[in-house]
C-alpha cells in the first residue's frame, strides 16, 4: 500500500526535479558517518558555504536554540562544540532547505509559515522527551516541502489548495489527492528520502495530517505528529486572525491532549511566536 501510494505521489509530480541534496550535506553525512569523525573538519565544511555558515550561526544566535549565552556565538567552530556534530547537522540541512526554494509570493507564504511552525516546534519540544530543539526546528521546515513541490507542479491551482488548508487541515488531503491523485505528505516523504532523513521523520512528514494522533502507533512518531499539528495550529490562528476553523481546533485540541501539554504552555508558546514574528 506504500508503494502503491509513492508510485502515485511520483506520478503526480511527473515532469518536476525534485531538489538535490547539497554537496555540502553530503560531505557532512560522510564525516559523521567516519570512525573519527572530526570537529574541526565538520566546521571546516559548513565555513566553505559562507551563506550556510551565517544561517547556521543565525540560528544558534535566535530564539530558536535558546541557548541563553553571555556573548553571542561567533564562529562556525564554537557552534560545532556548543551543539555536537548530529545537532548541527540538522541547522545545516534546515539551512540549505530556506534555501533551496525560491520564487513567488506563494512560494514564500508557504515557506514563512514554515519557517513560524518550526520556531513553534522548537519551543514544543521543551516539553516532549527525547526530541532536541534542532530536530524539531529541522522537521518543522521540512515537513511541508510536498506542498513546495505541488507549487512548482501546479503554480495557478495549487494556491487555493493551500490557502484552505490553513483552515481544512483535516480535509485538504482528500481535496488534494482528488485533485493530483496524491497528496503533498507523500510528495514529502519523496523529498524527504531523498535528502537521507530519518525513518522517523519521513513517517512524520507522512502522517502529519492523521487525526486523531492516536491512530499512529509508533509513540515517537505520534508525539512529532501532534508537535507538527499544534504548532500548525498556533500559527493557523495567528495567520488567519479571528477566524478559527473547527478543523483548526480539533486539531489543536487533539494535539495537546496527546502530549500532554498545559493551556498555559501554548499561550506562552504563541506570544514567543508573536514577538519572534514581529521582531522578523
Amino acid at each position: 500500500m506504500l508503494h502503491e501510494k509513492l508510485r502515485k505521489a511520483k506520478a503526480a509530480i511527473q515532469g518536476v526535479q525534485l531538489p538535490e541534496l547539497p554537496s555540502e550535506i553530503l560531505l557532512l553525512e560522510k564525516e559523521l558517518q567516519s570512525r573519527f569523525a572530526d570537529v574541526n573538519t565538520v566546521a571546516s565544511i559548513i565555513e566553505k558555504n559562507t551563506v550556510m555558515a551565517g544561517d547556521v550561526l543565525e540560528a544558534m544566535n535566535s530564539p530558536v536554540m535558546q541557548l541563553k549565552l553571555e556573548e553571542p556565538v561567533k564562529s562556525i567552530h564554537e557552534a560545532v562544540k556548543l551543539l555536537g556534530l548530529e545537532n548541527i547537522y540538522n541547522l545545516v540541512v534546515a539551512s540549505a532547505l530556506k534555501r533551496l526554494f525560491s520564487g513567488d509570493e506563494l512560494y514564500q507564504d508557504i515557506m514563512d509559515f514554515s519557517v513560524d511552525v518550526a520556531f513553534c516546534m522548537a519551543d514544543i519540544s521543551e516539553w516532549v522527551d527525547n526530541i532536541t530543539r534542532d530536530e524539531a526546528y529541522m522537521l518543522g521546515l521540512f515537513h511541508n516541502v510536498g506542498a513546495l513541490v505541488l507549487v512548482n507542479k501546479d503554480p495557478e491551482g495549487y494556491g487555493k489548495v493551500y490557502a484552505n488548508s490553513l483552515s481544512r487541515p483535516i480535509s485538504v488531503i482528500a481535496i488534494e489527492e482528488e485533485r493530483y491523485g496524491a497528496n503533498h505528505q507523500m510528495i514529502g516523504v519523496l523529498v524527504a528520502k531523498k535528502w537521507h532523513l530519518s525513518v522517523d521523520f519521513l513517517n512524520a512528514i507522512m502522517l502529519h495530517h492523521t487525526h486523531p494522533c492516536a491512530k499512529i502507533k509508533h509513540d515517537r512518531v505520534r508525539a512529532l505528529v501532534a508537535m507538527i499539528q499544534l504548532a500548525n495550529a498556533i500559527v493557523a490562528e495567528i495567520s488567519l486572525g479571528a477566524y478559527v476553523s473547527q478543523e483548526v481546533r480539533d486539531f489543536e485540541q487533539d494535539a495537546v491532549e496527546e502530549l500532554m501539554i498545559q493551556s498555559d504552555v501554548v499561550s506562552e508558546i504563541r506570544t514567543a511566536l508573536m514577538s519572534y514574528a514581529f521582531k522578523g
